[in-house]
């Protein structure tokens, strides 16, 4: 399986793309992830929505709520992987920052990890 590395970019003329599977797996997970619910055409439940919770306060309860959420749409709409567990943390310096975890496997693979962050402002060079 071969797809578009995102961001979206160009080199030697051609369209820049992976079939690295780990590369695919994260990509796919953070597409879910920072969708907003109902900004898929025919899936209105696909989607984290997690960019509308960068302002608020992230406590314990919201968390758990979000996990409960977020790892069955996950693994319901991201093929090829089971997520394990995530987590969240809201950077205590800059509020308009949050880190996420998340912890999934590939089939044949052990656990693996990798961390994003998501600002108030992403753009198509937001590094992800």
């Amino acid at each position: 399986m071969k797809t578009v590395v995102t961001p979206f970019r160009f080199s030697g003329g051609k369209v820049v793309s992976t079939s690295d599977p780990i590369t695919i797996a994260r990509q796919k997970i953070v597409d879910y992830l920072l969708t907003s619910s109902t900004e898929r055409f025919n899936l209105a439940d696909y989607g984290g929505n997690l960019n509308a919770f960068v302002f608020e306060p992230i406590d314990d309860l919201l968390k758990a709520d979000l996990k409960t959420d977020l790892i069955p749409g996950l693994n319901r709409y991201v093929s090829g992987v089971t997520i394990i567990d995530l987590e969240i943390d809201k950077d205590d310096l800059d509020p308009s920052l949050a880190t996420v975890t998340v912890y999934y496997r590939l089939p044949l693979s052990p656990v693996r990890t990798f961390e994003f962050n998501i600002a108030s402002e992403l753009t198509e060079e937001t590094p992800l």
